[in-house]
């Protein structure tokens, strides 16, 4: 008896757990997984058009009446409908890839009550057109940075760019790379992004480069390059100084990390400056600069100079 009441639960539950799937799934079951094809980007594992090129792609219900159209999208679940030309019928897409690499594009079929079938998954590679992009790794604050445009398509006519989700600004293309004096307004960590347009109105991907902005000013010595051995005890070095910001009109430096003794040196009507050094003994002298403006404001980050005396 211990033996049948044993049997006769688990066959309880298997009913139980029977009874509660098929809802959900014979739904599913009735309607057709769609067929999805595309003249420019097929499922053939090979790379096709471009990243800002669009395709058309067909989503086909085989016949099945209980179709009355697609959700489709670059998400999964996809989430944008279209209605089928008639029940069990087919529907066109355009749809533009944004990036080059590896694409998917989920179809599902969905019947008038909003049942859904399985998602296809269309999968399609997609060949890149984004430009090159070249610049520096550290740009100023408030001040012009020049970066680079080169065409990754035919017949570019303009670059677009904004800084991180800022205001867009579109220059025009020339031979080859393309100049853009780019401002930064604020310090910190930041991504330019740039695609180009083509003569007929096509847009490319867009391409990302990341770079940091800073109001430290530059320092250059050819007698004694930053972190390398140069000069020695007695020998001057002559330290010039570049503004990385606007209003500039001189300079504040400390040795030896000595912040209670700091020397002041005035900068030119360009906001460029210069001043000595000369070691007495070999050995190693950290310097940090800061620029300063009129008002006396100074910059919130400044530039360690490591100066090695042989």
């Amino acid at each position: 008896m211990r033996v049948r009441h044993g049997v006769t639960a688990v066959l309880a539950v298997g009913v139980m757990a029977f009874g509660a799937l098929p809802a959900q799934a014979s739904a599913a079951a009735l309607v057709a997984e769609p067929t999805v094809t595309s003249a420019e980007y097929p499922d053939d594992g090979a790379w096709h058009p471009g990243a800002g090129l669009p395709g058309s792609f067909t989503f086909d219900a085989g016949g099945d009446g209980a179709v009355v159209g697609f959700y489709y999208g670059n998400t999964d679940p996809a989430g944008t409908f279209v209605a089928a030309d008639h029940p069990g019928g087919s529907a066109t897409v355009s749809y533009t890839p944004q990036a080059s690499g590896p694409d998917d594009l989920y179809v599902a079929s969905v019947d008038s009550v909003g049942n859904r079938s399985p998602q296809h998954v269309h999968h399609f590679y997609v060949e890149s057109t984004e430009p090159r992009v070249s610049g520096p790794r550290e740009t100023g604050v408030g001040v012009p940075a020049e970066f680079g445009f080169s065409p990754g398509m035919a017949d570019v006519v303009s670059y677009t760019y904004r800084i991180d989700d800022g205001p867009e600004t579109t220059v025009a293309a020339s031979a080859g790379t393309t100049t853009a004096d780019v401002v930064t307004a604020a310090l910190g960590y930041h991504t330019l992004k740039v695609w180009s347009t083509t003569s007929t109105g096509l847009r490319s991907g867009t391409a990302g480069t990341s770079y940091t902005a800073s109001d430290a000013p530059l320092v250059a010595s050819t007698d004694y390059p930053d972190s390398e051995a140069g000069g020695g005890p007695g020998v001057t070095g002559v330290f010039a100084l570049t503004p990385r910001s606007p209003g500039v009109v001189g300079y504040v430096y400390y040795v030896n990390w000595d912040f209670d003794n700091p020397t002041v040196v005035p900068a030119g009507a360009d906001g460029r400056a210069s001043f000595t050094f000369t070691p007495d003994a070999s050995g190693f002298y950290p310097f940090q600069v800061y620029s300063r403006t009129a008002d006396g404001t100074q910059s919130k980050v400044g530039r360690d100079y490591y100066v090695m005396v042989r």
